[in-house]
């Protein structure tokens, strides 16, 4: 916690009536307006701080990890993966928490270290579920027909190199969302629709979906998203009350 002064922390830039085009289901369950917390911005600085402390903890003891698989002569032998399940709201948007679709939320840490493979980083789309089938790849173990993901291999290789057009992310109860390189849409179970131009807009302040502008693009990201919903057997129950994925 030394290392991170609460006092020096900058929130996260928010703006004017910013909720008022994004759908009911588009919202965190926690809110700035709905919560003490929107009342005492040093302690939303506190969070902040103890956030960035909480990372620098776990990047240590990764640093133990591998200190101790070089130690015992494994790591020229051994693929580390270090990921989340999961971002955090700390008051973008006045959101908290997770359970959300947007990008603060959707996107995680993903770190891969392969023995004889140099450093490297990439713009490619992943999604989680792309982690078994690259680790058996660099394993050598056969990938399972019905196993889900795509192989990460290539992009370990060529990062210049891509493996998917679009990346899911889900939260069955709520809706879906398509993240491609240059948009975000999301799609609600209620219908409702977000459509970001992440270039042009990276902290999605702007949801596109009823600009004409976007008309063409909004069809094709949903037409896009639709046919990876059929690839992948997922669907509204019956009830309209959440996704599901029939069985393989």
């Amino acid at each position: 916690f030394d290392r991170y002064p609460w006092q020096a922390i900058e929130l996260p830039p928010t703006r004017a009536n910013d909720l008022d085009d994004i759908p009911r289901l588009g919202r965190a369950k926690v809110l700035s307006s709905k919560n003490a917390i929107g009342q005492y911005p040093d302690n939303q600085k506190r969070m902040w701080a103890g956030y960035y402390a909480t990372v620098s903890f776990m990047d240590e003891q990764v640093g133990r990890i591998l200190a101790e698989l070089q130690r015992l002569g494994l790591r020229d032998s051994t693929a580390v993966v270090l990921f989340s399940d999961h971002g955090y709201h700390l008051g973008e948007h006045t959101f908290w928490h997770k359970m959300n679709l947007h990008e603060d939320v959707a996107r995680v840490p993903l770190i891969i270290s392969v023995p004889s493979q140099a450093a490297g980083r990439t713009d490619a789309l992943a999604e989680l579920v792309d982690l078994f089938p690259t680790l058996a790849e660099l394993v050598g173990v056969d990938i399972p027909a019905t196993a889900q993901g795509e192989s990460l291999v290539p992009l370990l290789t060529d990062p210049a190199a891509t493996v998917r057009a679009g990346a899911l992310s889900l939260i069955p109860h709520k809706g879906i969302a398509l993240r491609t390189d240059q948009y975000a849409y999301m799609r609600y179970r209620d219908g409702t629709e977000e459509l970001y131009d992440m270039r042009n807009d990276p902290l999605q302040f702007s949801n596109q979906v009823t600009n004409p502008e976007y008309a063409a693009l909004r069809q094709q990201l949903a037409a896009q998203l639709d046919a990876r919903l059929e690839h992948e057997g997922i669907a509204l129950d019956a009830n309209g009350r959440k996704y599901v994925q029939a069985a393989p």
